[in-house]
C-alpha cells in the first residue's frame, strides 16, 4: 500500500492476486481500516472491516508473528500472468495506435538521450582495434567503445516522433539505457573522472556526484555505469510489468559493451549493484582492465543531515504498509531495518506528513503530533525508521518518485529500492577475464553492423550450422534454456528440450506448432515462420531482489549474443520478444507453473532481408486496459 501525492486517499490497497487497486478512505485524516488493523490481536470484532479486509485481498496472517519482509514475491505475484494485448486480432492493433495517440496528445515522447547540463566533449570517430591488445588507453579506444556499444547509428520517423537506431535490441524501441564512465588515474588527464555518454552527439557530459558509484580499478582502468533512463520506457508502456522489458534491454548494452571491450585484448567483469542517480536506475557496472585484474566496487554512501527539532517532515516515497494479525508495520524499502510496528495514530501521522499538493500543511514534529494523536515516542520511531524524513529530502525523494507513480510503475521502484539497499551492505569484488565471445573477435563489428531484428520468415528448416552456433552459446549461459525445435536441425529432431546440466540438452515433449508459438507471444505477427525458438529462463543465482534483476539482466546478455553471433549469416534471422503469456510457456516448455516468465529468442529462415533494423524494437504490446 503506497502513499501518493494527487488522489482522493492518501492510501493506495493493491491486491497482487487480482491486480487490482484501491482507494483507501483518510485523505487528510484518520483512515479507520488501516487504524482496525493496525491495533492488532486486540481489534475489536468487525464483519464490516473483515469483509473490507477480504475483498482487497489482504492477508492477517494469524501465525502471531510479524509478518517477513518479502516485496519481491508480492512483485513477482503482480506480475505473474499480465494480460496483454492479442496482437493476432487486428482490433488489437488499433487499441494500441489510439492508446499511443492518446498518449502523444497528452505529452510527447521523451527525448532519444538523456538531456544533461555541462560542457560538451567531442568524442572522435574511432573504430574498435580489434584482434590485438589495444595498448593506449587514450581516447580514440574510449570512443570505439562507447560508440560500439552507445551510439544511435541511424533514425527512421515513426508515427510519434523519431524512432532511433542502435546496435542493441530495445522493446519498443525505447532504448532506456545510459552509459556513463568511471576513468582511472592512467588515462590521459582530460579524460579523467565521471563521466555521462550523449549517444547521439557521440560527446561526454562531466557526471560529478550524478554517478553515485565509485570503483577501485588499476591505473589504466575504467568502469562503465550502466544506468535506465526509466522515462523513456514509461512514455510507451505503463505498467507494472514493463520493468522487466527494460532490465533486458540492459543486457543486450551489457553483452554488447562487453564484447567490444574483449574485442581489444582487454579483460572485463560485470557486477551487478543497484542505485539510483535522482529517477533513474543503476543496475551496475562493467569493468575493464589491460590485464585479469581484482576489482571492486560500491556504492557512494549518503549520509542525510540532521535536521533541527523544530523543521518539518514528510513521509519517505519509498514506503509500503504490510498488514497482519498481529498488526500493521511499515517498509522502508531504502532502508536496512526490520518492518516498523504501526499504532492507528503513526498510521494518521504518515498520512499527514505526505506532501501537500497546495504546499500549506505544516508538518513539524509538534504539528504532526498535534494533528494525529502520535506521541513523540512514536514519531521518534518514524523518523528513527526514515518511515519521516526532513522535508529537504524528501521533496528530493519525492521528485525522484514521481515519474514511476505517475506511470503506475511504483511496486517496480520499490523493488529496485530494496536491491539499492541491499547493494549498500553487501561487499561486489570480481576478477575481470577475458572469457572470449560468441564469434571470433575480427568478426564483431561486421556482426554488429549487420545486426537486425527480422519479422518475415518462410517456416523452413534452418541450416546445421545454425545449430552448431546455438549450442556452445545455450551450454554457457547462466539462464534457464529450454529450446523448440518446429523443424528437424541437424542432428536434433523437432521437439522440445532442455538444457540438462552443462553440456547436453534433453528432449522434453512433441514439437510445438507455430500457432502454439504466436499464442505465448501474445499474438505478434512476427514469429510466424519462425522454425527453432530458443526460450531463457530468468534463473537467479542468490537471493533477493538484486539476483531478480540480475536474472533478468543475464536473459538481455545471452539473446545479445545469440543474435550476434548469428546476424552474419544471409541465410537465416532473429526475433526477440519479452512479451508472452505465462500459463502458455508451461506446455511449450516444461517450465513451473510460477516461474519467472522467458525471454523467446526466434530464429527462422529469411524470406528476404527486407527487414528492419534492431533499434525497431522488440515488439511488446501493452497490457489490456
Amino acid at each position: 500500500m503506497a502513499p501518493q501525492i494527487q488522489a482522493d486517499s492518501r492510501w493506495i490497497s493493491v491486491d497482487a492476486g487480482t491486480r487490482q487497486a484501491y482507494m483507501l478512505s483518510g485523505k487528510d485524516r484518520e483512515c479507520t481500516l488501516l487504524s482496525w488493523i493496525a491495533r492488532g490481536p486486540g481489534r475489536e470484532a468487525s464483519d464490516e472491516f473483515t469483509t473490507a479486509v477480504q475483498h482487497l485481498g489482504m492477508t492477517l496472517d494469524e501465525t502471531g508473528a510479524a509478518p517477513a519482509q518479502d516485496f519481491l514475491a508480492f512483485y513477482r505475484r503482480l506480475n505473474l500472468g499480465y494480460p496483454f494485448l492479442d496482437y493476432s486480432v487486428e482490433a488489437s492493433h488499433e487499441v494500441d495506435r489510439a492508446l499511443m495517440d492518446g498518449y502523444a496528445a497528452h505529452a510527447g515522447p521523451p527525448p532519444a538521450t538523456t538531456p544533461r547540463s555541462g560542457p560538451q566533449t567531442t568524442l572522435p570517430k574511432a573504430e574498435l582495434p580489434v584482434g590485438q591488445l589495444a595498448a593506449n588507453a587514450g581516447v580514440d579506444l574510449l570512443a570505439a567503445w562507447l560508440g560500439t556499444a552507445g551510439r544511435i547509428t541511424g533514425r527512421r520517423e515513426g508515427r510519434h516522433g523519431p524512432i532511433v537506431l542502435k546496435t542493441s535490441p530495445s522493446g519498443g524501441a525505447r532504448h532506456p539505457t545510459d552509459l556513463g564512465v568511471l576513468i582511472g588515474t592512467g588515462w590521459p588527464a582530460e579524460l579523467q573522472g565521471a563521466w555521462w555518454y550523449d549517444g547521439d552527439r557521440h560527446t561526454l557530459v562531466p557526471a560529478g556526484s550524478d554517478i553515485p558509484m565509485e570503483a577501485e580499478v588499476p591505473p589504466f582502468g575504467i568502469a562503465f555505469v550502466v544506468s535506465s533512463h526509466v522515462q523513456r520506457a514509461m512514455w510507451r508502456y505503463r505498467d507494472v510489468r514493463a520493468l522487466r522489458p527494460v532490465l533486458i534491454d540492459a543486457g543486450h548494452v551489457v553483452e554488447t559493451l562487453n564484447m567490444a571491450v574483449q574485442a581489444t585484448g582487454w579483460s572485463t567483469a560485470w557486477l551487478p549493484i543497484p542505485a539510483f542517480t535522482g529517477t533513474d536506475p543503476i543496475l551496475g557496472l562493467l569493468l575493464a582492465t589491460p590485464a585479469p585484474a581484482e576489482v571492486s566496487a560500491r556504492p557512494v554512501p549518503t549520509t542525510g543531515s540532521i535536521a533541527p527539532a523544530d523543521s518539518e517532515y514528510r513521509t519517505n516515497p519509498f514506503l509500503s504498509l504490510v498488514p497482519a494479525a498481529t498488526g500493521l508495520y511499515a517498509q522502508v524499502h531504502s532502508e536496512p531495518v526490520t518492518l516498523v510496528a504501526l499504532s492507528p495514530a503513526a498510521v494518521t501521522a504518515l498520512a499527514y506528513a505526505n506532501p501537500s499538493a497546495r504546499g500549506d500543511r505544516p508538518s513539524s514534529l509538534a504539528h504532526i503530533r498535534d494533528q494525529s494523536g502520535a506521541s513523540q515516542d512514536e514519531l521518534s520511531v518514524l523518523v528513527a525508521a526514515r518511515a519521516l524524513v526532513p522535508a529537504t529530502q524528501a521533496e528530493a525523494l519525492w521528485t525522484a518518485a514521481q515519474p514511476w507513480i505517475n506511470a503506475s510503475w511504483f511496486p517496480s521502484l520499490l523493488v529496485h529500492a530494496d536491491a539499492a539497499c541491499e547493494a549498500r551492505t553487501t561487499s561486489h569484488k570480481a576478477s575481470t577475464s577475458t572469457s572470449g565471445g560468441p564469434l571470433p573477435w575480427s568478426a564483431l563489428p561486421a556482426a554488429l553492423a549487420a545486426r537486425r531484428t527480422s519479422r518475415s520468415f518462410t517456416h523452413q528448416a534452418v541450416p546445421a550450422r545454425i545449430l552448431d552456433t546455438l549450442l556452445p552459446i545455450l551450454r554457457d549461459s547462466r539462464c534457464g534454456v529450454r529450446l523448440s525445435l518446429l523443424l528437424p536441425c541437424g542432428n536434433l529432431d523437432a521437439g522440445a528440450y532442455r538444457k540438462d546440466g552443462a553440456r547436453t540438452l534433453l528432449r522434453i515433449g512433441e514439437a510445438p506448432s507455430s500457432e502454439d508459438i504466436q499464442r505465448a507471444a501474445i499474438g505478434q505477427p512476427w514469429t510466424a515462420g519462425i522454425s527453432l525458438v530458443v526460450w531463457l529462463v530468468p534463473e537467479q543465482h542468490g537471493e533477493g531482489p538484486a539476483a531478480w534483476e540480475e536474472s533478468l539482466i543475464q536473459c538481455g546478455r545471452d539473446a545479445q549474443r545469440i543474435a550476434v553471433a548469428l546476424a552474419t549469416d544471409r541465410s537465416v534471422g532473429v526475433f526477440q520478444s519479452p512479451a508472452l503469456v505465462d500459463d502458455l510457456l508451461v506446455p511449450l516448455t516444461d517450465l513451473d507453473a510460477s516461474v519467472d516468465g522467458a525471454y523467446l529468442v526466434g530464429v527462422g529462415a529469411l524470406r528476404s532481408r527486407m527487414s528492419t533494423h534492431s533499434a525497431d524494437g522488440l515488439e511488446e504490446g501493452n497490457v489490456n486496459g
